[in-house]
């Protein structure tokens, strides 16, 4: 059995639980209005629940307020929108009377067409009473007999019509009001949001009383030991040329106005790099203003003078004085080819080149190169290419060099390997701090031939080992501590949006070490993205729906998305409705939804 209790807008928990104490039922139906004082809070559903429990009877919530249904099931409460109550029908009447049917008299009219001609006796009112009595006492007889029947009653087809009508008028404006839905398809606006915290890197051999102690921001680290070996073949790159350098002249130019002296084995250049040198050093004599003669006047007879003999030349005419021109310095001295050009590689016949190709001075600046430069003064030539590979000491000391940073590096890629199976064995997930500084190494052995400097090959072979320590930490503990801080940053009404934060948006920075106490600080930054809460299982969605849900009621489509497109939590909005043909949202908040718009989409 169960008690319905109807609950007034007003009233306090205690009056509640009081009515449902005195009830002799074990199931507590509440009826609740709309924003009762009950769904002020969820604590009161959560203390009457446990105070009903405690006399062992069951609550029940029959509600339509949105929030007050969302709170009650949050509280373990069962929730229905409406009850049926059963209904105690009244007997059927067994009284014959109440099938008499009221009579209708009707007006006897005669068409004036007619004669009036009588072949039936005239019968009175007081006549027709007497024979319903008779027949009705005939009736009730035979009822009391046993023999009673059903007597059908033709309804009037006019009352039906407007029953009809009326039910159908009904059920369309129910239909109207209560069955239109609508679905707001919401994306909410969304912001990237960054936080650092600054967490140390505790050795866990030396700091295990602080780590013991649970200290915030204070990470396990430890120290990962390997030993890596390689051996390496270097191509040798030094060369010895045996060939013979190209020789010849050139005319070196000097536009400024002041002598320019070049040192000896100056360096001429081509475009593609090869270089040839002066033997000695030299002074460009500077660029200086000459006379050139004048052009010769040429006086021609006026054409409308005749000719009749020799043109006499006018006494008068001024003899053009000589003009100043500016003549470059110039100076042609002897150069040699370099055996090797810029890029290291042999010149020989490269060398030999044409009369009037433009060298620069690559010693100079970019400025003084526009006033001072050479072009060959005549065809280069002598040049022979012919040279070999020698391993020299700057070839060792490189490969030397090469072999240590490789070694540096396999060891980075040893000790990330190491620390897998360390976690594969140990069910843990550390992570080599990566930073080159924390990597440290030492050379432990290095072999190259005695006798390898000075020898004539293409190539030659380097042994080295080494030794490297790493630094690894916890990762895990790493990004849930972020995680934490990060959404402690976030908006009351916003959260962390599924899968902004990962492993890969964190990064750090070291920037401190203490290695007596064995700890390393690091700057850690997690980055995410945080959006409005939008979903109604959570107190901001549920604020944000109600609020949206008022503002829409009853507009047209097109009115309702404009309004909550400016709502500051929206950042995209789409409408839909049911059925299809409806130009407005419904009037009824609990028959509009709000759902995320990428769900859908």
């Amino acid at each position: 059995m169960k008690k319905v209790i109807y609950v007034e807008i007003d009233e306090e928990i205690t009056s509640i639980f009081d009515r449902a104490k005195r009830a002799k039922q074990k199931e507590i139906y509440l009826v609740v209005p709309r924003k009762a004082i009950l769904f002020h809070s969820a604590v009161n559903l959560q203390i009457l629940k446990r105070k009903l429990a405690e006399i062992k009877k069951k609550l029940v919530i029959v509600t339509t307020d949105h929030t007050g249904r969302h709170m009650a099931e949050r509280a373990g409460i069962k929730v229905y929108a409406r009850i049926e109550i059963e209904e105690n029908k009244a007997p059927d009447d067994d009284d014959p009377e109440a099938s008499i049917q009221p009579m209708t008299a009707r007006r006897n009219e005669v068409s004036k067409d007619d004669k009036p001609t009588r072949t039936e006796k005239k019968v009175t009112i007081r006549e027709l009473i007497n024979d319903h009595r008779i027949k009705d006492r005939k009736r009730k007889a035979t009822i009391e007999a046993g023999g009673g029947q059903f007597n059908f009653v033709r309804p009037n087809r006019k009352f039906l019509g407007l029953i009809v009508a009326v039910s159908v008028g009904l059920f369309m404006l129910i239909t109207y009001i209560a069955l239109p839905g609508a679905t707001i398809y919401i994306k909410p606006k969304f912001d990237n949001i960054n936080h650092s915290v600054n967490i140390t890197l505790a050795d866990k051999r030396t700091n295990q009383n602080i780590l013991r102690q649970n200290r915030p921001n204070v990470i396990a680290s430890e120290n990962i030991d390997i030993e890596t070996k390689q051996t390496k073949v270097f191509n040798t790159t030094s060369k010895e040329f045996e060939g013979t350098n190209a020789k010849g002249k050139i005319k070196i130019i000097n536009t400024a106005d002041e002598e320019w002296p070049l040192k000896g084995n100056t360096r001429f250049q081509t475009e593609d790099g090869i270089i040839f040198r002066i033997e000695s050093g030299v002074v460009v004599p500077p660029a200086k203003l000459v006379e050139v003669p004048a052009a010769p006047v040429v006086i021609e007879p006026a054409l409308d003078e005749e000719v009749v003999g020799e043109s006499e030349i006018p006494e008068d005419i001024p003899v053009p004085e000589p003009q100043l021109e500016l003549q470059n310095g110039e100076l042609i001295v002897e150069v040699t080819a370099d055996p090797f050009d810029i890029y290291d590689d042999p010149v020989g016949d490269r060398g030999n080149i044409g009369k009037g190709i433009k060298l620069s001075i690559p010693g100079l600046s970019k400025f003084n190169q526009r006033q001072i430069w050479a072009v060959t003064d005549e065809v280069l030539k002598g040049g022979t290419t012919s040279y070999y590979k020698i391993v020299k000491e700057e070839d060792i000391e490189s490969a030397e060099r090469q072999i240590e940073d490789n070694l540096i590096l396999i060891a980075k890629e040893d000790l990330r390997t190491r620390i897998d199976e360390i976690n594969k064995l140990n069910h843990t997930n550390l992570v080599l701090l990566d930073d080159r500084r924390y990597v440290k190494t030492e050379l432990l052995d290095l072999r190259i031939s005695d006798d390898l400097e000075g020898t004539r090959k293409e190539k030659f072979e380097v042994f080295a080992k080494i030794s490297a320590q790493g630094v690894a930490y916890d990762f895990d503990q790493l990004f849930s501590l972020m995680q934490k801080e990060l959404k402690t940053r976030t908006h009351p009404d916003m959260r962390i949006r599924d899968g902004s934060i990962s492993p890969d948006t964190i990064s750090y920075e070291v920037i401190d070490e203490d290695e007596t106490l064995g700890q390393i600080k690091i700057t850690a930054t997690i980055q995410g993205i945080e959006e409005f809460v939008i979903d109604s299982s959570e107190e901001a969605g549920i604020r944000f729906g109600n609020k949206t849900r008022d503002k829409v009621l009853g507009l047209p489509i097109e009115e309702a998305q404009n309004v909550v497109a400016n709502l500051p939590e929206v950042d995209d909005v789409q409408i839909k409705v049911w059925p299809i043909w409806l130009t407005s949202l419904p009037r009824i908040p609990e028959n509009i939804e709000i759902k995320l718009l990428e769900e859908e989409l």
